[in-house]
């Protein structure tokens, strides 16, 4: 259990429908995204194939994948954390439907505005038999490719005839979230599905799968709860009584792993087990968040950090405490234990030690119960020092606050990323007009924030290689379809650094042809049609990639004349007749979207014709 070398989850295996299953519907949230790191979960929800980087090059299985998801994914993350991907495809149109932007609102409990922060998905599978099964995802990873080390936690669940409010804090998350859907018809489609969920889930039955947890809580923290007021992380026994520690009741061990720390939180757990004759208490952090704390705030950990060998090497993505610096790889998980007398509880998700997280953010998190013959300090440590403490393969060291240099935490990076998320906050609008043939795009803005005018800040289209000044009004003209998005790119500069994020922009006016005119793009001739409709049709989605790849590079299908292409085509669609007749729906949509001539093969028309009837489309 959470041994670094053995206890690996991959994230797309998480995300995969289980075997006779196929998706129905996705809900998921993160902080920070990365596009293409979406893209990849979509292969994993839509085709229910690893994510691997073939699939991830070949642009007809993105884009059947991307098409399979678009209606069944409702995808939420922190407005103006979007990052900007290396290579930018107009495939990213495909992506405007999933996602949705997450402003969370100004409570008076909170100073400045929290941070939407949960790293969650519920995933709701149908097949062959009538009962759906659920899946729920609990994470500290965001969807992005940051190789820092995170913890995940899923199990699956099947509905029952007895309700219950077991999963009433699930249910709430997800009224929370659907308030921040668009008020076009993809919008009220995901929330008729979201709303839908919400009503089956008091009869879902979640299985942890373990003997080692007998029972779990779900604990999201910042929303409103139906039962009144909100939900918080300080109503849960890991942060009862934060006022007044003496009240909390002591615990004979305690580990919190957590990249970023605050003062009074780790106060608050140091002195809240002082009276216990049994103490025993871990600190796993971040090297650069130890100068949050002095010594008099942590005397009763053991403080740990990553060993450098470790840290070497690899870049992070910002998760709020900074912007895209070079920085090294290391601990991003969130995990806290605790064991008083045989009692002991495993927390788990997106909640730092920190103040804005306890006291401001949206966040959400797991809690397993289990007993200390199970799980205690002393098995969970093993584990993460993959045996003994001094032992070479532990990618921990023991470390104390002398140890810790100058090491710190970058602001500059932090207060560019805050300008953009106040700049998502201005509640920007766009309108697309035609104009001969192209089309202009102007994007107004109603507020912008006063540190506007001490930094250099531009503006442009995702899709188009243009770029403005930011201002209250912004036009961009002459824009060719493929080029207009819903994202746009805002880049602020300090004159030292640039730190660019990506956010989406209601629309009017927006041609509804833009999926077609992507279709087109990536199947341009004849060779890549028939490359699609065998993928279409294959049994297997990666099979069908692998044969198309081969027969592509030694000219065995492609180079031949279309009489010897039709009958290996004509017999995969006599089987797809029988076993699948759905997909021809998939075709159908295909032809219709190619805009250019001789791209679909006369003698192809012909026999899809038949096929059609056949089949009663």
């Amino acid at each position: 259990m959470l041994n670094p070398n053995n206890d690996r989850l991959d994230y797309g295996q998480m995300l995969s429908a289980p075997d006779g299953y196929q998706l129905d519907f996705a809900v998921g949230t993160t902080y920070s995204l990365d596009l293409d790191a979406l893209v990849g979960a979509c292969i994993a929800l839509g085709l229910s194939e690893e994510t691997d980087s073939d699939l991830m090059k070949n642009p007809i299985c993105l884009l059947e994948a991307l098409r399979a998801t678009g209606d069944k994914v409702a995808l939420f993350c922190e407005g103006g954390q979007i990052h900007l991907p290396g290579k930018v495809s107009s495939l990213y149109i495909l992506l405007e439907s999933m996602v949705f932007q997450v402003n969370a609102v100004k409570r008076r409990e909170t100073k400045g505005f929290p941070s939407f922060h949960p790293k969650f998905w519920l995933l709701r599978y149908v097949g062959s038999e009538s009962d759906p099964v659920y899946r729920v995802v609990v994470l500290s990873r965001n969807l992005t490719f940051d190789r820092s080390w995170d913890v995940s936690f899923y199990m699956d669940g099947k509905r029952t005839k007895v309700s219950s409010d077991k999963n009433n804090p699930v249910s709430d998350f997800l009224q929370f979230l659907t308030g921040f859907l668009s008020s076009d018809t993809n919008g009220k489609g995901k929330q008729k599905k979201i709303r839908s969920m919400m009503k089956e889930l008091p009869y879902i039955k979640f299985e942890t799968g373990s003997k080692e947890f007998e029972d779990f809580d779900f604990l999201p923290t910042g929303i409103r709860s139906s039962a009144g007021g909100y939900h918080s992380i300080l109503d849960c026994p890991l942060f009862s009584s934060f006022n007044d520690p003496a009240w909390a009741g002591g615990l004979n061990e305690l580990l919190i792993m957590s990249p970023f720390i605050s003062k009074d939180i780790i106060r608050y757990f140091n002195d809240r087990s002082r009276h216990m004759k049994e103490n025993d208490q871990v600190l796993i952090t971040r090297a650069a968040s130890l100068g949050r704390i002095k010594e008099a705030d942590c005397d009763q950990f053991r403080i740990y950090t990553m060993k450098d060998a470790v840290l070497e090497g690899e870049s992070a993505i910002s998760d709020g405490s900074g912007g895209d610096i070079a920085s090294k790889q290391d601990i991003h998980a969130k995990v806290y234990l605790t064991r008083k007398y045989s009692d002991t509880s495993l927390y788990l998700g997106s909640l730092n030690a920190s103040h804005n997280a306890v006291f401001g953010n949206v966040e959400f998190m797991l809690c397993l119960h289990s007993k200390n013959r199970y799980l205690n300090l002393e098995k969970l440590t093993a584990s993460l020092w993959c045996g003994d403490e001094g032992g070479a393969d532990n990618p921990f060291q023991r470390v104390s606050l002398e140890d810790i240099g100058d090491e710190k935490e970058d602001e500059a990076g932090g207060l560019l990323d805050g300008i953009i998320k106040k700049i998502n906050r201005g509640n920007p609008v766009a309108r697309i007009t035609e104009n001969n043939g192209l089309y202009d795009a102007t994007v107004h803005f109603a507020s912008l924030p006063d540190e506007c005018n001490e930094f250099d800040i531009s503006v442009s289209p995702l899709l188009a290689n243009k770029a403005a000044k930011l201002d209250f009004e912004v036009v961009f003209t002459s824009l060719a379809l493929t080029d207009l998005s819903l994202f746009y790119t805002i880049s602020v500069n300090d004159g030292k650094q640039t730190v660019s994020r990506i956010i989406k922009v209601p629309t009017e006016g927006m041609p509804e042809n833009r999926e077609q005119a992507v279709i087109s793009d990536i199947v341009h001739d004849k060779a890549c049609f028939y490359r699609y409709v065998a993928f279409l049709l294959g049994d297997s989605y990666i099979l069908s990639v692998m044969e198309s790849d081969a027969e592509d590079k030694d000219g065995t299908r492609f180079s031949r004349s279309q009489s010897h292409q039709i009958p290996a085509l004509y017999e995969k669609m006599l089987h797809t007749a029988w076993t699948a007749p759905e997909r021809f729906k998939e075709i159908d949509f295909l032809l219709h979207s190619l805009s250019k001539d001789g791209v679909v093969p006369e003698y192809f028309e012909e026999v899809y014709q038949a096929f059609r009837k056949a089949v009663k489309i």
